[in-house]
């Protein structure tokens, strides 16, 4: 099996019988007299198994596995209407089957593709052999792209024609086989065209001298050599190769050296420098003085609405209220009252008793609406007047 993966095989030696299994398993097939070549199928499982891959190699395409899962998506539904039970349990097998062979597929690439990005295309050694397969993993990966959207609306659209026929296993397997799985899987592709569009980039961006620096490299990574290299050195190269670089640097002075030289450098350096202007002497600021500690809160006056308010709960509270003839509605003591406390004489009954409602209810207290029955066509209810209590329950 290693030889078939490297090449063609034949028999003879003591091999003989190994061949022939194989070929009985149609694990070689012939190609020529007595020439062997191992089964593609074979070839590209244990490519993936070790994560091996040639040059060039084409990405899995979508296409016709999507088409397969809607003839099969159709078929079960046309079954299931038709009442045919053992035809609608074989169709759901075989939909089970094209659902797992898309996962199979869309891992089987982003693992290609993750290979060839990860080892920097490393199947290829030319400089200009990887610009060349960079540029055909672009194309590849976009197209990719396109059929992950592809299989997205595909998936989308039998979900919901699944829940309309009341296929639940149905949905959930769209759910968590694929659906749940398209978004990192437009993740991983993004991120890998970013990489090879990078990649793709950087390439172009080399000069020819700098592609003949990559091309050097990229052999001597391949031949790495123990001895050097096998080239008579003469004083002619010598010179050319040790030709001398003039370097612009900069002096930077150690103001810790005790040099005499330096020290008498920095005085003479120092003597040229223009006399620093004096600062003037600050003035110091007085300690700041805590004039008062106590903080003045000032109540704002109360309208003289919510102070006929605050004396109506004052009488509801008290003694008063408990006796039988006490009068407790809203509306006759603000009649009785609102010039003892000042209430304006334009406020009106409605707005009397809407804003008195909303204060007392929200203190706590329970107030008891007079509503009149609806008339036709009418659809509020309306209440002439009110009367707060105390609400026992939240007292006791």
């Amino acid at each position: 099996m290693g030889d078939a993966m490297r090449g063609p095989v034949s028999t003879g030696g003591k091999r003989d019988k190994g061949v022939e299994t194989l070929i009985r398993m149609r694990a070689l097939m012939p190609v020529d007299e007595d020439t062997y070549y191992l089964n593609p199928l074979l070839r590209e499982f244990i490519g993936d198994y070790v994560v091996s891959y040639g040059a060039f190699r084409q990405l899995t395409r979508l296409d016709s596995p999507i088409r397969q899962l809607r003839l099969e998506f159709d078929s079960l539904r046309d079954f299931r209407r038709e009442g045919s039970l053992r035809d609608s349990d074989r169709a759901m097998s075989r939909l089970e089957e094209a659902i797992a062979r898309i996962g199979f597929y869309m891992d089987q690439n982003l693992q290609l593709l993750s290979a060839k990005v990860s080892t920097n295309f490393g199947d290829v050694d030319s400089v200009g052999g990887k610009i060349r397969e960079n540029q055909f993993y672009y194309g590849e990966v976009k197209r990719f792209a396109q059929q992950i959207s592809s299989l997205d609306s595909k998936a989308q659209e039998m979900d919901l024609q699944s829940i309309g026929e009341g296929f639940s296993e149905v949905h959930r397997l769209l759910n968590v086989r694929i659906l749940s799985r398209l978004r990192d899987w437009a993740a991983r592709i993004t991120d890998i065209q970013r990489v090879v569009s990078k990649n793709l980039f950087s390439l172009r961006q080399l000069e020819t001298q700098q592609r003949n620096l990559a091309r050097v490299a990229l052999w001597l990574s391949k031949n790495r050599l123990s001895d050097g290299f096998d080239v008579d050195i003469t004083a002619e190269v010598a010179d050319r190769l040790a030709a001398p670089v003039s370097l612009t640097s900069t002096w930077n002075i150690d103001v810790t050296d005790t040099d005499p030289v330096v020290a008498q450098g920095m005085l003479a350096a120092a003597k040229r420098l223009p006399l620093a202007a004096p600062v003037p002497k600050q003035t110091p600021l007085d300690p700041p003085v805590v004039v008062s500690t106590q903080q003045v809160i000032e109540q704002s006056p109360s309208a003289p609405i919510d102070e006929l308010i605050d004396a109506y709960l004052d009488f509801i509270t008290s003694e008063a209220a408990f006796d039988e003839h006490a009068d407790l509605s809203l509306l006759r003591w603000r009649q009785r009252n609102s010039a003892a406390y000042g209430l304006e004489s334009d406020t009106t009954d409605e707005e009397w008793l809407l804003y008195a409602y909303s204060q007392i209810s929200s203190a706590g207290f329970v107030v008891d609406l007079d509503i009149r029955p609806r008339a036709p066509s009418e659809f509020n209810d309306f209440f002439t007047d009110a009367m707060a209590r105390l609400d026992l329950r939240t007292s006791v």
